[in-house]
């Protein structure tokens, strides 16, 4: 077999399409603390644990309820047997189903209550997962076409998947995705809108409507003469256009709704005076008691992943010190123009960053302006990911939590700021809690049962009432307020859509809120003496009440965010708003009500699935193949199957490499992902020609050499909890391989190394990485933060016919200086032992090295200064440091191909590499010094740089004193080592 065949399989075992997933996956913990149990129905194997019984069992019922709807909207009489897993181990909002007929859920959700509407979440989420798997056995292939490549042949969107799950099963609200789409058409980007949930929704809604839903099922239920669905032939077949005219009829009719419906309603400049805070896609900000400051959650930065809390400080004497001047210029000008005063100038400063919330991050300035408190998504109990209450004292410029696994969220200082309030979640009912402000005396003050979720509460400014949202067990989430001596609950609200965020004005004699109604959040007010409600606006874009201002005694209500800039709209509460019915053409209108011909039914609790079984859960019994994946040609076979259990507990793989000959390489992995015997994940992996290194060895010269054998490995990640950054992983693994040898010689060599040594090899390996470094896309260029440090040992085993102990230290840290960025980055290697294979020498040496995604190498990965043009220097220990000044990157694209493949991202970086390499009791020789420039640019699939190359100039400091002319040299460059 061919050198580029062996190295195409070991791109395929990291990139294989098929991949198993777990309920482990969100979270990539194993949570071996967990005792699973399964209940049996006529058509469902439901898994599940002791803590959430009660919801396997409501779960049970709506699953059988709904699953023959769901098989007459795609129009199929077959279904087999289905699996669901319920969890609650970590706090996600989210599910996913695959097509071997298995889904996992994350149960258990409080903020899901805001966009579901009349609908609960274990309803709403079971459905939609449902229909996914009802959708994967409605476009199946024939028998002897092995999943998942029917459905790669069938080159389905993924839109179709997600927008006919929602179609089927959910309905069009604001938060799913009417807001999104508003703001897509308002920055005309509606047609590049990257979620498959979003557009999808919308696209199935459009082309239910226009052209049926018999046509959806004559669709996916057409096969060609080979028994496949081809979804763009079917498609045009019985719409009658090509999905790209469908996709530009969409885009138009969108448009034309949204602006058409926006002209008809008061615009933000109507209903209050609009202005910027400070920093990128705010999401949720508060006051301090005077004007100057402002604490908000939004971005430093564009590319950030995960938000940041800022503390934002006016400059005002920036402001004057611009104002004089413009007044000074004026004068002299003789110019009678009233001058303006300048915009606001905010000095912002991060003070932490994460998650704050879920669907609405939020937090509260304490009334003395000296602390903050803010839900953050942490790593808890059990390395369990979810929320609790965190306080930043701002004088002390330190952060603590205050709640520990408690999925805490909204907590809001009393008036006299000596208690926090807060919400906190179990088993599907959240209770209102009070603390204080230490931390200590926890309280629950509510007795809520059932299926309850509660968001936003607040104090009334007397401390004596708490106002709140409140979704009961029909799913209508409405306004509260608690009486806090009497303990008596009325109610103000009674909608079946959400109302939410009730804010006290007026010293506690009204309460304005946001509501839902005609697919647009719009601001209310309820007098609690009248018990009327009056409508304050009646936008077309969105009014998102936020904060009451008590210096203009107005609300401030966050709006649509067009632009990089976040803004928000002062609006009195004593406003009424011009409400007009709107009046469209019902071609246009029609597909935001549009229903699917056959729908789901409210579900009778009364009538609860019948359990054939309640049985401890087997991991063999519940085995499912997950996918095949066949590639032949005519010189060779490429074959991936995998198997798993419905919990992703136990994954087989196989991957085999032939060229129908005598060459054949095969890749065989189990992994148990359930915390025992051991925390985290362990396997089996056997390799024959499947594992290698593929280096350059000496001139000209590579290196590519095979470990055929096996490895019992095992990994423990883990996080203290302060930071989702700063993770923790640890390896260890036992391998016996014999190593083989190929060399490939393209002429004849400066030797560096002596012949490499097969043999037999055993080997006991330990191995520590710790990374803390922020989500964003610098990191793929040019990283300004972050740090990392690895460690490896490997002591070979009397077992074979080598006998040596290796060890590697390797750091590296970014930090930012400016504009600019300094990256340093040191390694350390030892090596001991009676025999040790002769590429395993350690030294500092005149080979490249090449670098896949700026930070892996296919083998070994030298010890080589840029520019260094000397004799090898070898030794038992080996050091090399590195040192580079960079220069932001350009964030444009030279040459684009197809819109897939970029070339860009240019940026250049002064460097400066050092080393050595010695043998103990031997002497030092002198430290090898390099230095230079370098000027990169990237290979990108779409935004991920696949290769990133650097063009550049290096030599001994030396050499630049004696005037000699720096030889230049073109490589692929390291980012981050890891």
């Amino acid at each position: 077999m061919n050198s580029i065949k062996i190295i195409i399989i070991n791109i395929l075992l990291s990139f294989t399409i098929i991949s198993a997933t777990g309920a482990w996956m969100m979270n990539q913990r194993t949570h071996g603390e967990i005792k699973w149990k399964t209940l049996k129905t006529e058509n469902f194997d439901i898994h599940y644990y002791e803590k959430i019984e009660k919801i396997a069992y409501q779960g049970a019922t709506i699953a059988e309820q709904i699953r023959p709807v769901l098989m007459e909207q795609m129009g199929i009489e077959v279904l087999p047997r289905l699996s669901i897993a319920f969890t609650e181990e970590d706090e996600i909002l989210n599910g996913f189903a695959l097509p071997a007929n298995y889904t996992i859920i994350w149960v258990d959700q409080n903020d899901a209550a805001l966009w579901s509407g009349d609908e609960k979440w274990l309803r709403t989420v079971l459905a939609h997962e449902l229909q996914h798997l009802v959708y994967f056995n409605t476009i199946k292939g024939p028998w002897w076409v092995p999943r998942p490549m029917d459905i790669l042949y069938s080159s389905t969107p993924a839109w179709v998947a997600e927008g006919l799950a929602e179609y089927y099963t959910e309905k069009w609200r604001p938060f799913r995705f009417d807001i999104s789409h508003k703001s897509h058409v308002l920055k005309n980007t509606i047609h590049k809108v990257k979620d498959p949930h979003n557009d999808g929704f919308s696209k199935s809604l459009y082309l239910a409507d226009k052209y049926g839903d018999t046509t959806i099922t004559k669709i996916l239920n057409h096969r060609n003469k080979l028994g496949l669905l081809n979804f763009e032939d079917s498609f045009k077949k019985f719409v009658g256009i090509n999905l790209k005219q469908f996709n530009e009829d969409w885009r138009v009719h969108m448009n034309t709704y949204y602006y058409g419906n926006r002209v008809q309603k008061e615009s933000i400049s109507d209903i209050g005076i609009e202005t910027k805070l400070p920093g990128n896609g705010i999401e949720f900000f508060d006051y301090f008691s005077d004007s100057l400051r402002l604490v908000v959650i939004g971005k430093v930065s564009k590319g950030q992943r995960r938000k940041s809390i800022i503390l934002a400080t006016r400059d005002t004497l920036k402001e004057n010190k611009i104002y004089k001047k413009k007044l000074k210029k004026s004068k002299k000008k003789s110019n009678k123009k009233k001058i303006k005063k300048p915009e606001s100038i905010w000095n912002l400063k991060e003070i932490d960053n994460g998650i704050f919330g879920e669907l609405i991050p939020n937090l509260d300035i304490s009334p003395d302006d000296n602390l903050i408190i803010y839900p953050k998504y942490h790593y808890g109990k059990n390395q369990s990911l979810l929320l609790d209450i965190c306080k930043y004292d701002l004088k002390r410029k330190k952060m603590v939590f205050l709640t520990n696994s408690m999925r805490a969220n909204y907590p809001k200082f009393s008036p006299d700021g000596k208690r926090i309030l807060f919400v906190a979640h179990s088993n599907s009912t959240t209770q209102l809690f009070t603390m204080k402000i230490d931390g200590t005396d926890k309280k629950q003050i509510t007795n809520f049962e059932g299926d309850v979720q509660i968001i936003t509460p607040a104090w009334s400014p007397d401390g004596e009432r708490i106002s709140f949202s409140y979704s009961n067990s029909r799913g209508w989430m409405d306004i509260f307020i608690f009486d806090l001596a009497s303990k008596e609950i009325s109610q103000i609200t009674n909608s079946i859509e959400p109302d939410y965020n009730p804010i006290w004005i007026n010293n506690g004699k009204s309460l304005s809120f946001t509501g839902l109604y005609d697919l647009t959040p719009n601001l209310f007010t309820y007098n609690i003496d009248t018990k009327k409600i009056i409508q304050n606006t009646d936008v077309g874009d969105i009014v998102l009440a936020t904060q009451w201002d008590n210096r203009n005694n107005t609300i401030s209500a966050r709006t649509i965010n067009t632009v990089h800039n976040s803004k928000i709209v002062s609006i009195k509460p004593g406003r009424i708003a011009k409400k007009v019915k709107t009046s469209l053409n019902p071609i246009f209108s029609s597909w935001v009500q549009k229903k699917p011909d056959r729908q789901i039914k409210k579900i009778n609790y009364d009538k609860p699935a019948e359990i054939l079984e309640n049985l401890n859960y087997s991991f063999h019994k519940n085995m499912k193949h997950v996918g095949t994946l066949v590639l032949p040609d005519l010189g060779s076979l490429f074959y991936n199957s995998l198997y798993t259990d419905a919990l992703g507990r136990h994954t087989f793989s196989t991957v085999l490499l032939s060229d129908y000959k005598k060459n054949t390489s095969i890749f065989f992995q189990y992994q148990n992902s359930t915390g025992y015997p051991f925390k985290g994940f362990w396997g089996f992996d056997y390799y024959n020609n499947a594992k290698f290194n593929l280096q350059l060895y000496n001139k000209n010269e590579s290196l590519l050499e095979f470990f055929n054998g096996f490895t019992l490995w095992g990994k423990i990640p883990y996080n203290f909890g302060q930071s989702l950054s700063a993770n923790h992983m640890f390896n260890y693994s036992l391998q016996s391989v014999n190593r083989t040898i190929q060399t490939i010689s393209q002429e004849s060599s400066q030797d560096i190394f002596d012949d490499p040594e097969a043999g037999e090899e055993s080997s006991f390996n330990l191995g520590y990485l710790f990374v803390n470094k922020r989500s964003h896309t610098k990191n793929f260029y040019n990283p300004d933060q972050g740090y990392g440090f690895n460690t490896k040992i490997k002591r070979t085993l009397k077992y074979g016919d080598f006998d040596y102990m290796k060890i590697d230290l390797d750091f590296y840290i970014n930090k930012k200086l400016g504009p600019f960025s300094i990256y340093t980055r040191h390694r350390l290697e030892s090596i001991h032992g009676n025999d040790i294979p002769n590429q395993e020498e350690l030294g500092i040496f005149n080979i490249s090295n090449f670098y896949l995604m700026g930070s892996q190498t296919p083998g070994r990965e030298y010890m080589s200064p840029r520019g260094y043009i000397g004799e090898s220097r070898k030794g038992k220990n080996a050091y090399m440091g590195s040192v580079e000044f960079r220069a932001p990157v350009l964030p444009l694209n030279i040459i684009e191909v197809l819109k897939v493949i970029n070339f860009g991202r240019p940026t250049v970086a002064l460097i400066s590499d050092f080393a050595d390499a010695w043998t103990p009791g031997e002497n030092h020789q002198k430290l090898i010094i390099q230095a230079g420039a370098e000027f990169r640019f990237s290979i990108l699939l779409t935004t991920l740089p696949v290769l990133t190359f650097s063009y550049g100039w290096a030599q001994s400091i030396e050499d630049y004193r004696n005037n000699v002319i720096p030889n230049s040299y073109f490589q692929l460059t390291l980012i981050n080592p890891f």
